[in-house]
């Protein structure tokens, strides 16, 4: 397969700079998260999905779908690399600070080094606005902000919500173990406990709007408030992935009592009053 940068960047509507500087990185990270959702629909349908940059180029850029961090970052580290940014793979472990090492290499991210190094990931769920200085303290990325710092033992931690946020990932600025990722990836795709197997998500920003749909559940987040509406069928849920993410499911039928299911476990208060 041919990766086409032209393509890629026709794909998040960018037609600005191609300098290998910050202003270019920040530039093309929000057009990335604003033009991508982050997804995980085919790991929740049980469709094979592979470690693979041509296949989540294909993904992504061939078939205008979205993607998890395997893919977000893969896809975008090689069209940095491909425009002269000095770019390093990472592995990161989302929730270490409650899941310990096991934890490691459950995320993708990158670093980009430049007159400092930054962390750089448009697939932390498409939290991340623009670039971060690997450096401690809290950056805007509105509606929300975040917090880097280090821990005890050696760490980078990223906070998603400021400092002490529990949603958080754990990192050293070193190359990734790329088949410690590799594993960590084929568990999250087939592992009944696996989150992204067990509930369906899709997150994309849209200006100053922030939305997040995990099954059932929309969320949409503005600065200094927040909405949530509870989608009542599958033809409801496919427009709201339709309009809202550009994305199509053709097994919303079967994936429904799954999904509902699932519902009951995260939202079990919403779920009865709204009796789901």
């Amino acid at each position: 397969m041919t990766l086409d940068l032209d393509a890629y960047l026709k794909r998040i509507a960018y037609d600005g700079p191609l300098d290998a500087d910050v202003e270019t990185l920040n530039a093309l990270h929000e057009a990335h998260i604003n033009a991508v959702p982050f997804e995980n629909l085919d790991v929740h349908a049980g469709r094979p999905v592979t470690f693979s940059l041509e296949d989540a180029y294909d993904e992504i850029v061939t078939r205008a779908q979205g993607g998890w961090c395997f893919e977000m970052n893969a896809v975008f580290g090689w069209a940095l690399s491909e425009i002269g940014f000095d770019v390093m793979r990472i592995g990161a472990g989302v929730r270490r600070a409650s899941l310990g090492d096991e934890a490691l290499g459950n995320h993708l991210a990158l670093i980009v080094r430049l007159d400092r190094d930054y962390l750089v990931d448009v697939g932390f769920g498409s939290s991340q606005l623009t670039a971060i200085a690997l450096e401690e303290g809290v950056t805007s990325h509105s509606p929300l902000r975040m917090a880097l710092a280090r821990t005890e033992d050696g760490y980078w931690r990223l906070h998603e919500g400021g400092p002490g946020a529990v949603m958080s990932y754990d990192f050293r600025a070193e190359p990734a173990n790329e088949a410690q990722m590799a594993a960590s990836h084929a568990w999250q795709c087939t592992d009944p406990n696996s989150i992204f197997y067990k509930t369906l998500s899709a997150k994309i920003r849209r200006g100053s709007h922030y939305f997040i749909l995990r099954g059932r559940m929309l969320e949409t987040q503005m600065p200094g408030r927040s909405e949530q509406r509870i989608l009542d069928s599958p033809v409801e849920l496919s427009e709201v992935l339709s309009e809202i993410f550009g994305l199509e499911e053709p097994e919303l039928e079967r994936l429904w009592p799954k999904i509902c299911a699932r519902h009951k476990q995260l939202f079990p208060h919403a779920s009865r009053q709204s009796g789901g």
